[in-house]
């Protein structure tokens, strides 16, 4: 009779470690620009659906783990003084999975921390308003918001709107301007701005993103290794021998986990266009994801490596701007590989690849 409670709690003991190691798991290393590891630094992943907040602070060796979380999609974030805020949205954890993601923090410029002089000297130079509160919202800030300081803002010519955006960055409180206040511009005719010719809010920055809720995410670019004649060596700004060549990357998965159907944005290069990039199915081979391609990019016809293109279409959208629909893609490895004379071809300086993993749960 004594024993029964004692393998009750081994069974619950046992169930409750099961349970937990069903959990998903972000984890990776914290660096600065120039690849320090950063110890110490905060890391939070929130659940986006509960709004929970998960925290841990980097190791001594600027790892950092974020454990116990449940299925969902979550924010990564890291604020730290003297460095550009990093934001990654749209992180699909999965029961059981663990997500790599490695963390480069992008120091402040002196001059990107605002001051009351900075926003002075905006106002004073003649800068338009929009563009001060849309610097606000992008910088870090150290403002004097005593009574001395706004009213030195004022005497400066700043508006009440740019008072409040300076109280309230995120603009949670801006007011927006009643209809007598607005001004007033004639409407133009159909003929005059048809609705097709103005463009929808897309983001400018070059690189691959994925459609993430309302959002852009942007996929951070992984560095291809080429291996020719038997010797890898890294593409940076060398060319590659005019031959067969095997392209490596690090790691068995990418950590930008995704589920389909899926709309992708490609802002490209100028003079690039959505013909210059390939959609590869990359092969895990041990602990790294390789693809085969010749000189010129296409897929060597040996070994059943032209297997591993998928065949997609673009549509400009904007300019250097093309969507990329695609409703299903088999649970695997894949990347966008942009393959031009003016980007470097595999004859030129590749040295890049957005790559992303689709999961085995289909929408």
């Amino acid at each position: 009779m004594r024993r029964f409670p004692i393998v009750l709690i081994s069974f619950l003991l046992a169930a409750g470690a099961s349970f937990a190691q069903n959990k998903g798991v972000i984890t990776g290393t914290i660096t600065d620009s120039a690849g320090a590891l950063m110890p110490g630094v905060r890391i939070e992943a929130r659940n986006t659906e509960t709004g929970v907040p998960y925290q841990v602070a980097s190791s001594s060796t600027g790892s950092y783990t974020i454990a116990q979380l449940p299925s969902g999609t979550y924010q990564l974030s890291v604020s730290l003084p003297g460095f550009k805020p990093y934001t990654r949205t749209g992180i699909e954890v999965l029961e059981a999975q663990t997500i790599r993601i490695d963390i480069a923090m992008a120091m402040l410029a002196a001059d990107e921390i605002l001051t009351n002089d900075s926003v002075i000297q905006l106002l004073k130079a003649g800068i338009p308003e929009d563009l001060i509160i849309a610097k606000i919202r992008e910088s870090q800030h150290t403002f004097d918001l005593s009574v001395q300081g706004m009213v030195a803002f004022k005497g400066a010519g700043a508006s009440d709107r740019l008072l409040r955006v300076m109280l309230d960055p995120g603009g949670a409180h801006e007011e927006t301007p009643k209809p007598s206040q607005m001004p007033s511009v004639p409407s133009p005719s159909p003929k005059e701005t048809p609705a097709a010719s103005i463009e929808p809010d897309f983001p400018t920055e070059i690189g691959v993103y994925v459609k993430s809720g309302k959002e852009w995410m942007l996929f951070e670019p992984e560095l291809v290794t080429w291996e020719t004649g038997g010797i890898f060596r890294r593409v940076v700004t060398v060319g590659i021998a005019q031959d067969d060549v095997n392209g490596r990357i690090e790691g068995a998965h990418s950590g930008n986990v995704v589920k389909t159907p899926l709309e992708f944005l490609i802002v490209a290069p100028e003079d690039v266009d959505i013909k210059d990039y390939l959609l590869i199915h990359l092969r895990i081979q041990r602990n790294d994801r390789e693809f085969q391609i010749v000189t010129g990019g296409l897929f060597s016809s040996t070994e059943g490596a032209e297997k591993a293109a998928v065949e997609f279409e673009g549509t400009k959208v904007a300019n250097r701007t093309f969507s990329v629909k695609l409703k299903k893609l088999d649970a695997g490895e894949y990347g966008f590989l942009q393959n031009s004379p003016a980007a470097g071809a595999p004859s030129g300086k590749v040295g890049k690849m957005y790559t992303f993993q689709v999961s085995n749960i289909i929408n």
